[in-house]
């Protein structure tokens, strides 16, 4: 089982909305520890939690959702709902577009839910590692792709090919829409003198990612904003294989991103311990 800030990154999406729905008794904890009144959920209910989103994005309040849910509505059901709603959204501006992406996405997970599909969970073991980066609190995913750029375009200025390897990001918080506390940077195979600075003030500072003995990780490739389909998987490995997470989640760009068309393969890394 997870913890809410644990299963908050799995399913990607905020510890408040879990909190929420928990309170209208829309997606209850699997089991609440009477000592510590933590909530702790399980990897199977992903199923039901992305079909409450997906039944929100075509419009029905959180009561219509629940009757819904009660009455048992198929993923069949579903799909030809989202049917409907894609044909209304296509005739729509751009952002209608965009929602209409992460409804189908959701979807996808439900229909593979309990499935890992095309992704393959290595587990490995990795040592401490030099890292030239910035930690900094972001207000939006926008600003995020915005420091992203940044940072791969200075490290590509100031940083020798023989040095630098991966960018990388070190997420120290639970998902959210806003508000990210994020460590952004490219790991090193050997120190890097001087800082670099960026355009917008900050510093990239030589630090290390810390060594981890046992890192359960997937590779996913696509949109970002189907990032929650390898990070479903890999939260249903976890559960399955009785493992659980044991330190921040850390993405580990595969291909530099935006110097190449199309999104680059991404590594997703989460530190882990045997469950007791």
């Amino acid at each position: 089982m997870f913890r809410i800030g644990e299963f908050s990154q799995i399913a990607r999406v905020s510890g408040r909305l879990l909190r929420y729905y928990d309170s209208i008794g829309l997606l209850r904890p699997q089991r609440i520890d009477p000592g510590t009144g933590y909530r702790y959920y399980s990897a199977g209910q992903l199923e039901r939690l992305n079909r409450i989103l997906a039944l929100k994005e075509l419009g029905l309040s959180l009561d219509q959702v629940a009757r819904m849910l009660d009455d048992k509505i198929s993923a069949t059901e579903i799909r030809g709902m989202l049917a409907l709603k894609k044909a209304e959204l296509e005739r729509s501006l751009a952002e209608e577009a965009a929602r209409l992406r992460h409804v189908e996405s959701r979807l996808t997970q439900i229909e593979q839910q309990g499935s890992l599909g095309d992704y393959d969970v290595v587990v490995k073991s990795s040592p401490a590692t030099l890292v030239l980066s910035t930690r900094a609190v972001y207000l939006s995913f926008d600003d995020v792709i915005v420091a992203l750029r940044e940072i791969a375009t200075a490290v590509r200025a100031d940083v020798a090919a023989a040095a630098r390897e991966n960018m990388v990001v070190v997420a120290h918080c639970d998902f959210d829409d806003e508000n990210l506390d994020l460590e952004i940077g490219v790991t090193l195979n050997r120190a890097v003198n001087k800082p670099v600075r960026l355009p917008s003030g900050a510093q990239l500072a030589l630090t290390e990612l810390p060594a981890s003995a046992t890192l359960a990780t997937i590779v996913r490739t696509g949109p970002l904003y189907q990032s929650h389909l390898a990070f479903g998987k890999l939260g249903v490995w976890m559960e399955a294989n009785s493992y659980e997470i044991a330190g921040p989640c850390r993405e580990i760009f595969l291909d530099m991103p935006f110097q190449t068309p199309g999104d680059p393969a991404v590594e997703i890394q989460f530190p882990v311990t045997r469950a007791a």
